[in-house]
């Protein structure tokens, strides 16, 4: 993470000063259910009484942590009383024991040497730093299991979990600990202690960037991001990992990186983070994940919708934006600043928060604005690299007679980080409902992959190989929707703009286009299908009127024809034939003439396919061109409504 924000600090160029070093680490969030305890304590160390703190109180302190494992004047202590297991709390008391002699100690002790020297014995914080120091830690622990348990707040701990607690002294002088000015007090003394620190290893040398090296071994502060992540660490170090180990070295040491170099990181992520610049340089990508976007060379003005444009934002704002236009707009923007910006290298990145202690950077890209002009470009094109469909839902609002009414949908460009969303949902059938449930298989950055790298590098085959094992049972449930001549439900089916785009644009990253693979047999078998549900639903209108309509022959095939093409075509040649038969004795009525043009099509289509390859089973490129053989619109000019005219019946045997 630290080099992806230098690169922001180096565009920036005169970096705006931090918003000051804090060396205290916020409390654990504290509610009404999970409150912060605030311990009085005695001048000998002993505890007077508890106090349960509000969340607004709690959340104005902090607790110094010279490493992982202690901290003052906060900390988490078990709940040892009630425990049922006798093994396990004997356990359980051993480790917080272990705890509270280290904070008692090793925090004690660290603050002691950072500011004890300038501290009057008079005032608060020395007068609780000599009362740790008497503290015995199984009285304490002892005493505080006691005192919880009998406490009239009207809330009860749970045996073995964590409490969060704040030292505090009877004899305080002005001000207690659990005080805002004793806090700021304690901030001031440990930044000051930092910056005069210079250590040994480090000292006349600079770091791994150039600048002095001094502060390099200590604790990177935590900054409050925007938005999901809130605080995080630019850099965590443990020397009792081994993987920190590097060259005969370990923490610090392998990659050292002074104050001047963590002011310009914890800078750079502050500008690129900072609410006003949301949409612009940064943006939500998914569950614990922000996006970062910029360009190396910044405008002069205002900065490009940038994050917007790769789909970081709110769903309400991406839904009043086209994508094809918000990239035309990016990309004058970036164009109309100057050479240095037009020219200028595009940094992305992405920030992941795996759990409390570890931020990570998941994904990386560095293009140029050349690059993405030409990327955006086909991936507007993969999303319209569908024939013209025939599928209707229902509009938002109502007619004249105060009814609904069905309106044609119209494909739109997903935004690539919204892919993720799409490809996660797996829909299967029960009880002859379409139902969908989610998996956690593909990222936010899948979308960049696709939009920014090559197929090979982006996965493309195995992208589409997933996404139609997860989207089948929904493109066939909207394939019979479609041939019973039904309308679309969004509730049902929801995405009805994007689905099939999605396999447009996949075939599009795989190398085929709609004017070629139109023309291949699986898109055919698709229409082939549609044609015979045409053709048995027209068949149930005129000759069963009052029946209810069956499960039409086409579209009962599609998952056999998806399997095996030859055998699922054998089958509907044999279904289909008496309504062939029936269209052959069917003219001079109304719908007549309906009926012989999808027969006409019928023939075309099967003398078509006379003449291509089958494939033995088809690959997911053949089923996702089966899909869109099937939904894809006819010529409306070419069905007539009443003829008098027979069709003959041709290649229907392969």
């Amino acid at each position: 993470m630290i080099n992806e924000l230098m690169n922001v600090a180096n565009a920036i160029g005169n970096l705006p000063k931090p918003s000051g070093k804090n060396m205290l680490h916020p409390l654990p969030k504290a509610s009404v259910s999970v409150p912060c305890i605030r311990v009085w304590l005695t001048s000998e160390g002993q505890i007077d009484c508890l106090e349960k703190l509000t969340p607004e109180h709690a959340a104005q302190l902090g607790k110094y942590t010279p490493n992982k494992f202690s901290s003052l004047p906060g900390f988490n202590i078990t709940f040892i009383r009630g425990m049922k297991e006798k093994a396990a709390m004997e356990q359980e008391l051993k480790k917080t024991l272990e705890g509270l002699k280290r904070n008692f100690t090793v925090a004690r002790e660290a603050i002691e040497k950072s500011c004890g020297n300038k501290l009057e014995q008079s005032e608060t914080l020395a007068k609780l730093l000599a009362s740790v120091k008497s503290i015995d830690v199984a009285q304490f622990q002892a005493t505080f299991d006691d005192k919880l348990q009998s406490n009239n707040w009207g809330w009860e701990a749970t045996p073995g979990k964590k409490v969060s607690v704040f030292l505090d002294v009877k004899d305080y002088q002005n001000y207690p600990v659990a005080h805002t000015a004793t806090i700021e007090r304690l901030k001031v003394l440990l930044a000051a202690a930092a910056l005069k620190s210079a250590q040994t290893e480090f000292k006349n040398v600079t770091d791994a960037y150039g600048a002095d090296a001094d502060g390099a071994d200590a604790l990177f502060s935590d900054i409050t991001l925007p938005r999901l992540l809130g605080q995080i660490k630019i850099r965590s170090l443990n020397k009792d990992i081994p993987a920190q180990g590097r060259y005969h070295i370990i923490g610090s040491a392998t990659f050292p990186v002074g104050n001047t170099s963590r002011e310009r990181t914890q800078s750079a992520l502050e500008w690129i983070s900072a609410l006003e610049n949301e949409g612009a340089t940064f943006g939500i990508a998914g569950d614990n994940e922000l996006l970062f976007a910029y360009p190396t060379e910044l405008p002069p003005d205002s900065l490009p919708q940038l994050a917007t444009l790769l789909g970081v934002q709110r769903k309400d704002v991406l839904e009043e934006q086209k994508f094809k236009v918000l990239a035309e707009s990016v990309i004058v923007q970036l164009k109309g600043t100057g050479e240095a910006t037009k020219n200028s290298d595009l940094e992305i990145f992405s920030l992941r928060k795996m759990d409390k202690a570890r931020t990570k950077v998941v994904y990386y890209h560095n293009t140029t604005v050349a690059s993405i002009e030409a990327a955006s470009r086909m991936w507007d094109a993969g999303f319209k690299n569908i024939p013209p469909l025939d599928v209707r839902t229902w509009g938002a609002g109502k007619n004249e007679k105060g009814k609904p009414f069905s309106i044609p949908v119209e494909p739109q460009t997903l935004f690539p980080v919204r892919l993720h969303k799409i490809l996660n949902v797996v829909w299967t059938l029960s009880r002859n409902e379409v139902k969908q449930s989610k998996v956690n298989l593909f990222e936010p950055s899948t979308g960049l992959r696709l939009l920014l790298d090559s197929p090979e590098v982006a996965q493309t085959t195995y992208v589409t190989e997933r996404f139609l094992a997860h989207s089948q049972t929904y493109f066939i449930a909207l394939c019979r929707a479609k041939g019973r001549n039904e309308i679309a439900d969004r509730k049902d089916l929801p995405n009805l703009e994007t689905y099939p785009g999605v396999l447009g644009m996949l075939l599009y990253k795989l190398g085929k286009t709609k004017e070629s693979y139109m023309n291949e047999s699986a898109f055919q078998l698709g229409r082939f299908l549609r044609i015979a549900d045409e053709i048995h639903r027209l068949y149930c209108e005129v000759v069963r009127p009052n029946d209810k309509l069956p499960e039409l022959c086409g579209s009962s095939l599609l998952s056999p024809m998806l399997e095996s093409p030859l055998r699922a075509f054998n089958q509907l040649t044999i279904r289909v034939t008496p309504y062939l038969k029936w269209v052959k004795r069917f003219h001079g009525e109304e719908k007549s003439g309906l009926a012989h043009y999808w027969v006409h099509q019928w023939a075309t289509i099967a003398d078509a396919l006379h003449k291509t390859n089958w494939p033995v089973r088809p690959s997911p490129e053949e089923r996702a061109q089966i899909f869109l053989g099937y939904l894809s619109s006819f010529p409306e000019s070419e069905k007539p409504e009443t003829s008098t005219e027979t069709t003959e019946l041709e290649g229907t045997q392969q």
